[in-house]
């Protein structure tokens, strides 16, 4: 399995500490991958996409709703997105 996430996580953070002022505090938990998982049946670390879909629903009376209902989900990838390596299920 490839190392690819990890090897552009390190060089995406390492190319933002260069931005800290001298002094500045880089925060941990604030950093990383978006939705980031860890999957314990094969001990790696994987990010998944997040799928957003909105809409407008249409009310009893035949008027548009006010508000977006918003879904979304999370989707697991098969392959790497940087070198196309299948991940192992």
């Amino acid at each position: 399995m490839c190392d690819c996430l990890n090897h552009v996580e390190r060089e995406l953070k390492e190319k933002f500490t260069a931005r800290v002022s001298e002094g500045g505090e880089i925060s941990n938990g604030e950093t990383g991958w978006d939705n980031q998982v860890i999957d314990f049946t094969f001990g790696r670390t994987l990010v998944m996409l997040n799928y957003k879909f909105a809409y407008r629903a249409k009310k009893k009376n035949g008027e548009m709703a006010k508000n977006l209902t918003r879904l979304d989900t999370k989707v697991k990838m098969s392959h790497c997105p940087f070198c196309g390596v299948k991940y192992d299920n």
